[in-house]
């Protein structure tokens, strides 16, 4: 019976986790130039000065990969990047935000279930490079936005 409940919890886990396997697919065919990982027990570590707003804003967010490329040196087109985009859309994310600020372009992809976020993605591109962003969990916006204007006023 175990034999048979434990390939079912490790396929339910997979299905519901909030990182996209778009990305997954894109940088097993475009391996990143440089990457970085933070998991929730790295970002509890970063708020050293204990900020309620980081802990409340971040209290959610299991992983983020920060995924950087160099377009000089990849072997991918405008093609993949949209392809990845159509990839995002159809595993259920939204689109919920474009940017165009200067050379940068800004596209951010949210996912639910159930009514409940559990992951983004942020693609960043400009004329050298590309950058992926890939959430597994949520951010509390309110949080992030009282944190913010923290800062701000420290400035």
């Amino acid at each position: 019976m175990l034999k048979i409940i434990f390939p079912l919890l490790i396929f339910y886990s997979l299905s519901v986790a909030g990182q996209s396997r778009s990305v997954d697919r894109f940088r097993k065919a475009y391996p990143e130039d440089n990457n970085l990982f933070l998991y929730s027990s790295t970002l509890q570590m970063i708020n050293t000065e204990n900020h309620p707003e980081f802990a409340g804003m971040a209290k959610d967010i299991d992983e983020i990969r920060v995924l950087n490329y160099n377009k000089a040196g990849s072997k991918f087109t405008a093609t993949e990047i949209a392809g990845l985009k159509g990839g995002l859309k159809e595993e259920d994310y939204s689109e919920l935000l474009v940017i165009s600020e200067k050379d940068n372009k800004i596209y951010l992809y949210g996912r639910e279930k159930k009514g409940k976020t559990i992951g983004f993605v942020a693609l960043v591109e400009n004329t050298e490079t590309f950058v992926i962003v890939d959430v597994d969990g949520n951010i509390d916006i309110a949080k992030f936005m009282q944190l913010k204007n923290k800062l701000d006023t420290r400035l």
